[in-house]
């Protein structure tokens, strides 16, 4: 048993009540703290553990995840779909009464012919069909091409004296391979002479070794062959008639992103097998390795993989850290030029729900990586499982759970009852003939009893779902449907229907069925009613800072739901808000027809896109700030209902933790915002100012107004001010001479210029930005004093700007406030907060900046009684000289 086992073990014996320190474990294992501690905090990774507390920090065991079994083959398929029906056809080979049946692979180099072979054996031993202590025989034909003597010789034996330098009798693959599976690699390569040797051996099953002619051997052996050749070409054709179960195996391109995720997931969870420590991987490696040219399959893919973990286990040795960490900035160029894929760019950032973490976790067992949906899309229990697990996992309630499974069900039955046409002439091959007899048999007698008439979609739907239902009930799962009492009311015929055809699929199958599954079969019966599926009218646009930010919560809350709904728009703190504008209104121009549009942004100058858009496209614009995956997925789920524009606005502003939510209730009062314009006597400049800039600014509705001042009576001027101060805030004065006053000052040189105008519309912006932290944020913080806390760090990080980086822009200065309110959120809760992914690359570009914030940082820690991590001042650093850290 592994260390981190042991740990685990033990730690399995405190709960959240009963918690214990590193110390206390290091003492009861005789470890030292420092390894214990390393583990335990891998156990947090994983969620098998959790933390709390500072100093002592105080772990407890979390309840582990429920494994599943099953064979070999079928966790195989589960991580790659497109090969369901290789390993439909590879158990039929293997089940073949009565000893199987021979097996010819094909494919191109690399694909996964040899690994393939590999988990037949598996199976075959699994199910029994050979001996467990049976053996697996490799032999590639190429290594011996240009002696085909010899290369023949290999596989049957050679008989002494066969031909000159066969001095003695030599035991042949067969005879090894007796009660086994023999794998012949290249079999192309074995000449005609020696595939016709084959012939008997397949036909009868004896064969003779080299040089004998008076005896026969008798062997027992499954062959499975393969071959990257056509194989109309490069072998004899009574050859391949011999072996009937040809299997090819698609290249890497051709099984999908997914899948080659999720072999990259293996990959690096097989390597952390062979080093016995884990990996962490940043999610930039990650992308580069799914866009990356790999014109070798996946044996390439494995290959480079084992040689990005070899070079970082030579650095981790090295510097003696805790885990092996791969970052993009190590990558070979040919495999960094995947983060540059054009063509692919898009779904490979949309496949990464979340990039919260920045380095992904691989251990032997398990990874934090979260993977796409690994189940047939076929199987409507595995689709509600799976959704139960990703909402419990972003921690949805159970009205909001409710909805979006009615939507999820919804959606699965709509799709079988469409007017596209399907194929049902290879449907027997993936599901039997006695599936397809049932379904035709259930659907015949619904028609019968409905008098309506089902169509080749709802049979063929039909069908993939009675063989999920049989492979269910046989590995002894249980079925159930959460809408099952909402059926029975308001389908209750079609429900009577599906009940009376159980009976049918009972008596075929000689198993017994639930009435759950009757609500699942009366759903199959609503054709008419779901054609009538209202289509979305609202399009759902998601725009944020960050490399992946809107993206991310967009992709989450399309495979939550099943539907391409949400579009995500992500600008990074150095791209001008323009770009990001122009990007979104050519997606909006370029769309066939023009949906009314809601748009949900995080902050600053993205809030006035919408006016933008809505006066350029014509169409009906709304927008939402301070947005978060659960309003995406509030609006998302109504647009996808066919709600309208107000409709949908209203029920995401509604949602939890947008502006119309506050403690209490208690509608929250506004802070006015003022622009003075003086001059001698409160009109001429003044007022030809305020119309000017009326015209260039949004003054975001009523929230800033422009008020004209005189400048002669100074008794009245600082009067006004002080009733301006009472009222609002005053966020800058524009004049020609300029007033002792604490807010940024412009001249009319300055008010007439377009570019010191956006320097104006920043000031609001920021405002707004802030005012919005103060009136959402604070009620969303444990901390009780949050708005106190909100605005005791805006003044900390403005400080802290004009010390370190004056120029910084106002979105950073507001990201940065927003994370270290969040950060002393947590830490007050006694939470950790996240490492800094390259420390000391980092220390050394900026070592008077991170000793200033550093230095500065000790005010915080006084004040709030938290100690800040090193990390965290590293984060702040990054903030304050924008730097990027993926």
């Amino acid at each position: 048993m592994k260390r981190i086992d042991k740990v685990a073990k033990l730690l399995s014996q405190y709960s959240e009540k009963q918690p214990i320190t590193a110390s206390e474990l290091a003492k009861q294992l005789n470890v030292t703290r420092a390894n214990i501690s390393s583990d335990l905090n891998q156990l947090v990774k994983l969620g098998k553990a959790e933390k709390n507390g500072t100093k002592p920090v105080y772990f407890y065991s979390t309840a582990p995840k429920e494994q599943t079994s099953g064979n070999i083959l079928d966790e195989f398929i589960k991580k790659s779909p497109s090969l369901f029906h290789c390993g439909e056809q590879a158990k039929a080979a293997v089940l073949y009464p009565p000893n199987g049946m021979h097996i010819l692979l094909t494919g191109e180099t690399g694909v996964g012919k040899s690994m393939f072979a590999e988990l037949i054996y598996t199976y075959a031993k699994s199910q029994h069909k050979v001996k467990a202590d049976s053996n697996f025989i490799t032999f590639n034909c190429a290594d011996y091409a240009n002696n085909p003597q010899l290369l023949v010789g290999s596989i049957f034996g050679i008989q002494k004296g066969a031909y000159t330098g066969a001095d003695n009798d030599r035991v042949g693959l067969l005879e090894n391979a007796n009660g086994g599976i023999l794998f012949l690699d290249e079999i192309h390569r074995l000449p005609p002479e020696g595939q016709e040797m084959l012939f008997t051996f397949i036909d009868r099953g004896i064969y003779r070794r080299l040089g004998e002619t008076s005896s026969e051997r008798h062997a027992q052996v499954l062959l499975v062959c393969a071959t990257t050749e056509d194989t109309s070409s490069a072998l004899l054709q009574t050859f391949i008639r011999r072996i009937p179960m040809r299997i090819e195996i698609p290249n890497l391109t051709d099984r999908g992103l997914e899948e080659r995720l999720s072999l990259i997931s293996t990959f690096f969870q097989t390597e952390t097998k062979k080093l016995g420590t884990p990996i962490e991987v940043s999610t930039n490696t990650i992308r580069a390795l799914l866009g990356y040219h790999c014109p070798n399959n996946v044996g390439q893919l494995k290959a480079d993989i084992q040689l990005l973990c070899a070079k970082s286990y030579s650095q981790f040795i090295a510097r003696q850290e805790e885990t092996i960490k791969i970052g993009s900035y190590e990558l070979p160029h040919y495999i960094r030029e995947g983060l540059y894929n054009n063509e692919d760019r898009n779904k490979i950032w949309l496949l990464l729900p979340n990039m919260n973490a920045r380095f992904f976790l691989f251990t032997e067992e398990e990874t934090t990586l979260f993977l796409p949906n690994d189940v047939k899309g076929t199987d409507i229990y595995q689709i509600i499982e799976q959704k139960m697990s990703d909402m419990e996992r972003i921690g949805l309630d159970i009205s909001q759970t409710s909805e979006i499974i009615d939507t999820t069900i919804t959606n699965y039955y709509h799709s079988y009852n469409t007017d596209s046409a399907v194929d049902l002439t290879n449907l027997e091959q993936i599901v039997g003939s006695e599936i397809v007899a049932t379904a035709n048999k259930v659907c015949e007698k619904a028609s019968r009893l409905l008098t309506v008439y089902l169509s080749d979609n709802v049979r063929y739907g039909l069908a993939l779902h009675l063989y999920n239902t049989i492979q269910r009930v046989k590995r002894g799962q249980t079925i159930i449907n959460p809408r099952i009492n909402e059926i029975k009311q308001e389908h209750p015929h079609l429900f009577e229907t599906a009940e009376h055809c159980l009976s049918v699929i009972e008596a075929d199958f000689s198993v017994q069925l639930p009435e759950d599954e009757a609500g699942f079969l009366a759903l199959f019966f609503t054709a008419d009613e779901n054609k009538s599926k209202k289509s979305a009218t609202v399009e759902v646009i998601v725009v944020a800072h960050g490399e992946s930010t809107a993206t991310s919560m967009a992709n989450v809350v399309n495979k939550l739901l099943g539907e391409q709904i949400a579009v995500g728009f992500d600008m990074s703190l150095e791209e001008k808000p323009l770009i990001t504008l122009t990007n979104i209104h050519n997606y909006l121009s370029a769309k066939d027809q023009q949906k009314d549009v809601l748009l949900l942004v995080d902050m600053g100058s993205l809030i006035n896109f919408s006016d933008e858009l809505e006066k350029k496209l014509k169409i009906h614009i709304r927008c939402i700030e301070l947005v978060s995956t659960l309003h995406v997925l509030e609006a998302s789920r109504k647009a996808s209902l066919g709600h309208g524009l107000n409709e949908v606005f209203e029920s995401t502003k509604n949602i939890r933790g947008l502006s119309s939510y506050q403690k209490n209730n208690e509608e929250p009062k506004s802070l006015k915002l003022y622009i003075l314009t003086l001059c001698t006597t409160g009109e001429g400049s003044a007022q030809l100012i305020k119309k000017m800039l009326s015209s260039r600014l949004n003054l975001r509705g009523e929230a800033c107004e422009i008020v004209s001042l005189q400048i002669t009576d100074q008794k009245l001027l600082e009067q006004t001010m002080a009733n301006l101060k009472q009222t609002g805030k005053i966020i800058c004065t524009i004049g020609t001479f300029q007033f002792p006053f604490s807010a940024p000052h412009f001249s009319i040189t300055d008010a007439l210029d377009e570019t010191k105008t956006e320097k104006i519309q920043s000031l609001i912006d920021y405002e707004i930005a802030f005012e919005g932290m103060r009136t959402n944020i604070a009620n969303m913080l444990v901390y009780k004093e949050g708005e106190q806390l909100i605005t005791s760090i805006r003044e900390w990080v403005e400080t802290m700007a004009a010390e370190i980086n004056p120029t910084v822009s106002y979105e950073i200065k507001v990201g940065l406030a927003c994370h270290v309110v969040c950060m002393i959120d947590r830490l007050k809760q006694g939470k950790n907060v996240s490492s800094f992914p390259k420390t000391s690359a980092f220390q050394v570009k900026y070592t008077t900046e991170i000793d200033r914030v550093q230095k500065n940082c000790q005010f915080l820690e006084t004040y709030y009684a938290v100690t800040i991590p090193k990390d965290e001042v590293f984060y702040i650093t990054a903030f304050f000289m924008n730097e990027s850290l993926m």
